[in-house]
């Protein structure tokens, strides 16, 4: 026990002391040693969506609008969504490096941009929420991403995390599947475990990607059938529409 303490002690050192992730640009590699996570030029060129955007599910447009062709209609349980990036380099890769090789380092970056939107945005959340795995899911993969960016927004923001839901069935990988496909892929999969903690409650669901919004439109309208007042959607990166080309 005192040995993997020391070692773990030591790692923490190494991590803070010898090796700083903010000395580098996390695009473009170049030498910064700043207090920011890319160089100036690097950071004026991120796919940071603050222009133009759809009011309801957030994501980019060329002139905003109060619906866009994606969730007109489809996203009817979710009261509000918001993204920080359109899913564009090196953002898509970031998240993929986080969900699949681990860099665990990178849900600090995004909690600071989490962390921006959701005071620019007023959610003033009661409890926030993520999108649940199965527990063999969590155990391959080591971890839940959307439960670690949700427990860092958490710390910045101030607003408890509830671990509310449960998936209760391992589905077919959604990359490839549009939003028909995932709705049915998602059916009977989400469950609220903890009915009292979400009843009369303002809610935010942190997630890393919205695609199609399926699995976001699916857990809200879970939780407010368990008696949730509002239901908010806070994601990493959003898939633009294609009407958006």
């Amino acid at each position: 026990m005192k040995i993997k303490l020391a070692l773990k002690k030591f790692k923490k050192y190494i991590r803070e002391h010898l090796f700083n992730v903010k000395w580098r640009c996390n695009w473009c590699g170049e030498e910064i040693f700043s207090e920011r996570w890319f160089c100036p030029e690097c950071e004026s060129k991120l796919p940071i969506i603050d222009k133009a955007y759809c009011n309801h599910c957030g994501r980019e447009l060329k002139v905003s609008d109060e619906y866009c062709s994606t969730c007109k209609g489809k996203m009817i349980s979710i009261d509000k969504g918001r993204s920080v990036f359109s899913y564009q380099e090196p953002i898509d890769k970031h998240i993929k490096d986080l969900k699949y090789f681990g860099k665990r380092y990178l849900v600090e970056m995004f909690g600071e941009y989490l962390s921006n939107v959701y005071f620019k945005n007023y959610f003033n959340a009661d409890l926030i929420v993520f999108i649940p795995m199965t527990k063999k899911g969590k155990k391959e993969r080591g971890f839940n991403q959307a439960e670690l960016l949700a427990r860092e927004l958490s710390k910045r923001v101030g607003v408890p995390v509830g671990d509310v839901l449960e998936k209760t069935k391992q589905t077919t990988r959604q990359a490839k599947l549009g939003r028909e496909e995932r709705l049915k892929n998602l059916q009977g999969t989400i469950k609220v475990k903890d009915k009292k903690a979400v009843k009369d409650k303002v809610l935010l669901i942190v997630d890393d990607v919205t695609t199609t919004g399926a699995t976001g439109e699916v857990v809200a309208e879970r939780l407010k059938k368990s008696g949730a007042k509002e239901v908010y959607l806070l994601t990493v990166a959003s898939v633009p529409p294609k009407e958006k080309y």
